[in-house]
C-alpha cells in the first residue's frame, strides 16, 4: 500500500498546466507525464532513504560497539574493585589480629617488667641494709684492731696485765675503762665475737679434728683478741666484697632484662602503630573502592540500558526502513501499471475529448554528542705512704704514683730540715680525695648528661623517622588515588566526547529524516490537491448534458475510478508518513533524554573526581613541605647524635670501670688518711691522760 500511496502522491503532485506550456498536451498526456515524474522522484527518494538508512545503520553499529566496550571495561573495573575490596578486608582483618597480638605482648612484657622491678628493688634494699651493717662492723673491727695494735706497740701487754683478765669480755671492759673504745662499740664488738665463736663452734661440730680453738678465754694478753678481730675483719670484708659483687651482677642482669623488656614493649608498640596505620589506610582505600564500585556499577547499568534502547530504536528503524522499501517497490509497480493502463486505454479518448487542450496536472519534489709527731707520727706517715704506694700499684693510676712521690719528697724534706711533714701529707691526701671526688662527680654528671642527651636525641630521631615514613606513605597513597581519579576523569571525558559525537550524529539523522518528512508531506499534499482537481475536471466534463459529440464515458469513468483510488492511496500514505514521523521523533526524544541523563551523570562524576584529585594534589604538596621540614629536623638530630658520640665516647674504658677504679682509689686514700687521723687522735688522748695522771699524783702527794 505504501508504494501505491507514493504512486498516488506522485500523481497528486500534478497541477493544472501553466499557460506557457504547450497547448497541444492533453490532460491524459499530463497524467502520464506526472506518473513518469513521480516514478523518477520515487526512485530518487528511495536512493536518499537508503543513504540516510546507511548512515543510521553505521551510527547504530559504532554506538553499539562503543557501549559494548564501555560495558566490558566497566565489568572489568567492577571485578578489579571487588577484588581490591576483598583484599582490603583481608588486610584490615590481619592488621586487627596483629594489633591485638602486639597489645597482649605489651601487657605481658609490662607485667614482667613491673614484677622484675619490684624484685630488684627488694634485692637492692636488702643489699643496702647488709652493706651498711657490714661497713659498720668493718669500721668497728678496724678501730678496735688499730687501738689494740697501737697500745701493744706502745705499752705491750702491761696495760691489760694489770687487770685480772681472762676473757674477751674482761679485755673489752678494760679497753672501755681505759677509754680506748666506747662502751657502745665494745658491746657491739662483744656481740660480733660471740657470733663468730658460735659460728666457729657450729663449724667444729662437723669435724672435731679441725675445729678452731675457742676464743672465750683471753690468751697472750691482747694478741688473742687481735687475731680474733683480724679474722672477723677479713671475713667481713670478704663478705662485703661478695655482697657487692652479687649486687653488681644482679643489677647488671636486671638492666639487661629491663632493656630487653623495654625494647620488646617499644618494638611491639611500633608494630602496633604501624599495623593501625596500615589498617586505617586500608579502610580509607576500601571506602573509596566501594564508592568507585557503586559509581562503576551504576555506569554499567546505565550503559546496558542505553544499549538496550539503542538496539530497540535501531531495530525499529530497520523494520521501518524495510517496510518503506517494500511499500516503495509496490508503489513503483502500481505506478507503472497505472501508466500502462492509461496509455493503453485513454489514448483515443483523449484525442477525441481534448484534442490539443492544455494539460490538467504538474509535478513537484524536496530532501532532508635524648699532725702526728716524732716516732708515732713517722710510723703513721710511713704506713700511709705504703698504702698509697700499694694503691697506686694496684690501680695503675699516675696521679696516685705522683702523690706517693710527693709524699716521699715531703718526708725526705722534713727529715732534712727537721720540719714535721705530717700535716702536709694529710693535706696532700685530703686534696687528692677531694680531687678524685670532684672528678667522680663531674664524670657522673657528664655520664648522666650523655645518657640523657643521647636518649632524648634517639627518641627525637625515632619520632621524626616515624613521621617521615608516615608522611611518605600517606603521600604515596594520595598520589595513587589522585592518579586513579585522573584516569577515571579522562575515561569519563572520552565517554562524554563520544556521547556528544553520537548525539550530533543523531541530530543530523533526525534533521534529515524530518526534512524528508516535510518533503514527502508537501508532495503528498500537492498530489492530493492535483488529484482532486483532476477528478473535478473530469467529473464536470462527463457530467455535462450538452455534449456535441459522442463521448467515451466508460473510459472516463475508469480514469475517474483510478484517480479516486490514487486519492485514497495518497491519503493513507500521508497518514502513515505522519505516524512514521511521530515514531521517529519519539525514538529520537527518548534516546536524546537517555543521552542527556548519561551526560549529566558523567559530568557530575567528572566535577566531583576533579575536585577530589585537585584537593589530593594540594594535600600532597602540603605533605611534601611538611616532610621536608621534618626531614631537616631529622638531619639536625642525626648530626647532633654524631657530635654526642664524639663528645661522650672519649675514654678507652667505660664509665662503670672508671667509677669502680675511682671508688677504690678514694677508699684506699681514706684508709691512709684514717691511719694518720687515728694516730693523731691517740697521741692527743695519751697526752691528755699523762696530764691527768700527773695532776692526780700531785694531789695525792
Amino acid at each position: 500500500m505504501k508504494l501505491i500511496t507514493v504512486f498516488v502522491l506522485a500523481t497528486v503532485a500534478l497541477a493544472p498546466t501553466a499557460r506557457g506550456e504547450e497547448e497541444t498536451m492533453t490532460p491524459t498526456d499530463k497524467v502520464i507525464e506526472m506518473i513518469s515524474q513521480l516514478q523518477q522522484k520515487m526512485i530518487g527518494k528511495g536512493e536518499d532513504s537508503q543513504k540516510v538508512y546507511n548512515e543510521f545503520a553505521a551510527w547504530c553499529t559504532q554506538r553499539a560497539q562503543e557501549l559494548g566496550h564501555e560495558i566490558k571495561d566497566g565489568n572489568a573495573a567492577t571485578k578489579d574493585l571487588e577484588g581490591q575490596i576483598q583484599q582490603g578486608e583481608a588486610t584490615i582483618e590481619a592488621k586487627e589480629m596483629k594489633i591485638e597480638g602486639e597489645a597482649e605482648d605489651i601487657t605481658t612484657a609490662s607485667a614482667e617488667l613491673d614484677k622484675a622491678t619490684a624484685i630488684r628493688k627488694k634485692e637492692h634494699e636488702d643489699f643496702l641494709a647488709e652493706e651498711k651493717e657490714l661497713v659498720d662492723v668493718i669500721g668497728i673491727l678496724k678501730k678496735a684492731k688499730a687501738v689494740l695494735e697501737k697500745e701493744m706497740a706502745k705499752h705491750g701487754a702491761s696495760m691489760l696485765q694489770t687487770q685480772s683478765v681472762s676473757t674477751v669480755a674482761q679485755a673489752l671492759q678494760v679497753m672501755v675503762d681505759a677509754t680506748l673504745v666506747s662502751s657502745k662499740d665494745a658491746a657491739k664488738l662483744q656481740s660480733l665475737i660471740q657470733d663468730n665463736q658460735m659460728n666457729a663452734e657450729s663449724d667444729a661440730d662437723g669435724d672435731e679434728t679441725t675445729a678452731a680453738p675457742a676464743v672465750g678465754a683471753y690468751q697472750g694478753a691482747s694478741g688473742g683478741i687481735i687475731q680474733v678481730i683480724t679474722d672477723m675483719l677479713e671475713k667481713s670484708e670478704k663478705r662485703l666484697e661478695e655482697a657487692r659483687a652479687v649486687e653488681t651482677t644482679a643489677q647488671g642482669n636486671f638492666k639487661m632484662l629491663e632493656q630487653s623488656l623495654k625494647d620488646e614493649i617499644t618494638f611491639s608498640d611500633q608494630d602496633k602503630d604501624e599495623a593501625a596505620q596500615v589498617r586505617s589506610a586500608a579502610k580509607e582505600e576500601k571506602s573509596a573502592d566501594k564508592g568507585d564500585l557503586g559509581m562503576t556499577v551504576a555506569e554499567v547499568q546505565a550503559d546496558v540500558k542505553t544499549l538496550d534502547d539503542l538496539r530497540r530504536v535501531c531495530l525499529a528503524k530497520v523494520e521501518e526502513f524495510q517496510a518503506m522499501a517494500k511499500s516503495r517497490d509496490e508503489e513503483l509497480k502500481a505506478l507503472a501499471e497505472a501508466k500502462k493502463v492509461i496509455k493503453e486505454t485513454m489514448g483515443g479518448a483523449s484525442d477525441v475529448s481534448y484534442g490539443k487542450e492544455a494539460a490538467l496536472l504538474q509535478v513537484a519534489a524536496a530532501k532532508a554528542k635524648v699532725s702526728l709527731k716524732e716516732r708515732a707520727a713517722a710510723q703513721a706517715t710511713n704506713e700511709a705512704l705504703r698504702k698509697v704506694h700499694q694503691l697506686a700499684k694496684q690501680q695503675g693510676g699516675s696521679e696516685l704514683a705522683q702523690l706517693a712521690s710527693r709524699m716521699s719528697a715531703a718526708i725526705r724534706a722534713g727529715a732534712a730540715t727537721g720540719d714535721d711533714p705530717f700535716a702536709k701529707i694529710i693535706g696532700m691526701i685530703s686534696d687528692m680525695i677531694t680531687k678524685l671526688e670532684q672528678e667522680a662527680s663531674e664524670d657522673a654528671e657528664h655520664e648522666a648528661y650523655c645518657d640523657k642527651e643521647t636518649a632524648d636525641a634517639n627518641e627525637k630521631k625515632d619520632q621524626r623517622t616515624d613521621t617521615v615514613e608516615k608522611l611518605t606513605t600517606k603521600m604515596h597513597q594520595m598520589k595513587a588515588r589522585s592518579k586513579k581519579l585522573k584516569d577515571q576523569v579522562v575515561s569519563l571525558q572520552k565517554s562524554l566526547s563520544e556521547l556528544a559525537s553520537s548525539q550530533a550524529e543523531m541530530d543530523k539523522i533526525r534533521s534529515e529524516e524530518h526534512a524528508d518528512f516535510l518533503d514527502e508531506k508537501s508532495a503528498l499534499d500537492k498530489g492530493m490537491e492535483g488529484v482532486k482537481m483532476a477528478l473535478k475536471t473530469l467529473r464536470d466534463y462527463y457530467g455535462k448534458s450538452d455534449k456535441a459529440h459522442q463521448t467515451s464515458e466508460g473510459a472516463g469513468d475508469n480514469i475517474i475510478s483510478l484517480l479516486e483510488t490514487i486519492e485514497s492511496d495518497f491519503s493513507q500514505s500521508l497518514a502513515e508518513l505522519r505516524a512514521g514521523e511521530q515514531r521517529a521523533l519519539s525514538d529520537y526524544d527518548t534516546e536524546t533524554q537517555d543521552n542527556k541523563v548519561d551526560k549529566e551523570e558523567k559530568e557530575t562524576q567528572v566535577e566531583h573526581k576533579t575536585k577530589e584529585f585537585t584537593s589530593l594534589d594540594k594535600s600532597v604538596a602540603d605533605l611534601t613541605s611538611d616532610r621536608a621540614g621534618v626531614q631537616s629536623e631529622l638531619d639536625a638530630v642525626v648530626e647532633y647524635l654524631a657530635k654526642l658520640k664524639k663528645e661522650c665516647i672519649v675514654m678507652p674504658d667505660s664509665y662503670e670501670e672508671r667509677k669502680k677504679r675511682r671508688e677504690a682509689e678514694i677508699a684506699g686514700l681514706k684508709d691512709a688518711l684514717n691511719t694518720l687521723e687515728s694516730e693523731t687522735a691517740l697521741i692527743q688522748k695519751s697526752s691528755s691522760r699523762r696530764v691527768l695522771r700527773g695532776s692526780r699524783q700531785h694531789s695525792l702527794s
